[in-house]
């Protein structure tokens, strides 16, 4: 077989792959989970609701800071593993820090099986 022929074989099956990728990948929350941060943040997100310590709450209510704020750094931070303790059982700790305009602001998690408890918010 000559290496055009060949070379026609491999950029059919290649199109062929490919429109097939795009039809059933098109339209669905697809996403890559390699790396342990995005698993976190991944796993703190797929939580049906998250909890707040006594603490926070008294932030919430004198406006130290707003739940939106909490909301986009559990979806968007950076966590830091150096300061996080993950060998607790059951649940484990994260610390979680803002990005952007809210760099300056990070939180203490409990992230356990069925729900994700905000126990500190520091702000610098």
């Amino acid at each position: 077989m000559k290496f055009i022929k060949r070379l026609g074989f491999y950029g059919g099956g290649f199109a062929i792959g490919t429109v097939f990728l795009i039809f059933f990948l098109t339209g669905k929350r697809t996403q890559c989970t390699w790396l342990p941060e995005d698993r976190v943040i991944n796993d703190i997100g797929r939580k049906n609701y998250v909890r707040f310590s006594p603490e926070v709450r008294t932030m919430l209510e004198n406006r130290q800071i707003d739940t939106l704020d909490i909301q986009l750094i559990l979806k968007y931070g950076s966590v830091d593993f150096s300061k996080s303790n993950t060998d607790t059982i059951p649940c484990n700790f994260y610390h979680i820090s803002g990005r952007k305009e809210l760099e300056k602001t990070s939180l203490w998690v409990r992230n356990c099986d069925r729900f994700t408890r905000v126990e500190k918010v520091l702000s610098q």
